[in-house]
């Protein structure tokens, strides 16, 4: 019985996925998000600055997939498909106005909730294999973490896209730069003062997003980091 109790207690999510190669480190991962974040953050908004980050956002998902030890030919399928949605975003981009625009503000959506299926895969083949919290889960909370922000920057975006009105109160459409800097403003609960929701769907979003914000920093992160090194003993009982 306890042998196989932690595949009761641990999803058995990295096989179905195929990710059964060796584990490699998610530092890459975790720096690729960084670059992007600091990317989106310092560029003006234009079609050529969309499409890098389209590209940034998939480079993470490739590491991501290489980190939690994904097979070859998994690795094969998700490039083809990363690729072929990058010519899609450069077609939509650069030669259909509007559309592309918003073409590109879902895709991107898209890659960034993409992510954390491998690098969930990713933990659970550490808990189950090393049994133990190490450094690595840290730097993939951290990664979660930075995923979560990027991806409210991108609904924030879609609610101004969908609802054809300002998502800010002053009345300016937004950038995706400022999104973003909204986004991590309230996930941390920094609270600047110079951008605010303008709608009821817009607010309710925000709070949200400080609300698993801060459980996600006072729970998750703060159980891995007062973990690290200890082992995981509920597959060890007998």
């Amino acid at each position: 019985m306890g042998a196989s109790q932690p595949r009761f207690l641990i999803p058995v999510l990295p096989e179905r996925l195929q990710f059964t190669e060796p584990r490699r480190s998610f530092l890459p991962v975790l720096l690729a998000i960084v670059a992007a974040v600091i990317f989106q953050l310092s560029v003006s908004d234009n079609e050529v600055t969309r499409l890098i980050e389209i590209l940034l956002q998939s480079l993470v998902i490739m590491l991501a997939l290489r980190a939690a030890g994904a097979k070859r030919h998994i690795l094969r399928i998700a490039a083809g498909i990363l690729l072929i949605f990058a010519l899609a975003a450069a077609i939509a981009l650069f030669g259909s106005g509007e559309f592309g625009t918003s073409a590109s503000r879902i895709l991107s959506l898209i890659l960034i909730l993409l992510t954390p299926l491998a690098v969930v895969a990713g933990v659970l083949r550490e808990l189950r294999e090393d049994g133990r919290v190490t450094v690595q889960t840290m730097c993939c909370g951290l990664c979660l973490y930075l995923l979560l922000g990027l991806a409210f920057a991108s609904l924030f975006s879609a609610i101004e896209e969908i609802g054809n009105d300002p998502f800010f109160n002053a009345g300016v459409a937004g950038t995706p730069n400022d999104f973003l800097y909204f986004s991590l403003a309230t996930l941390t609960t920094t609270g600047y003062g110079d951008f605010s929701a303008a709608t009821s769907l817009g607010r309710a979003m925000s709070l949200t997003e400080a609300l698993i914000g801060q459980i996600y920093l006072v729970t998750v992160l703060a159980v891995i980091v007062s973990n690290i090194g200890q082992t995981h003993r509920s597959g060890r009982r007998t």
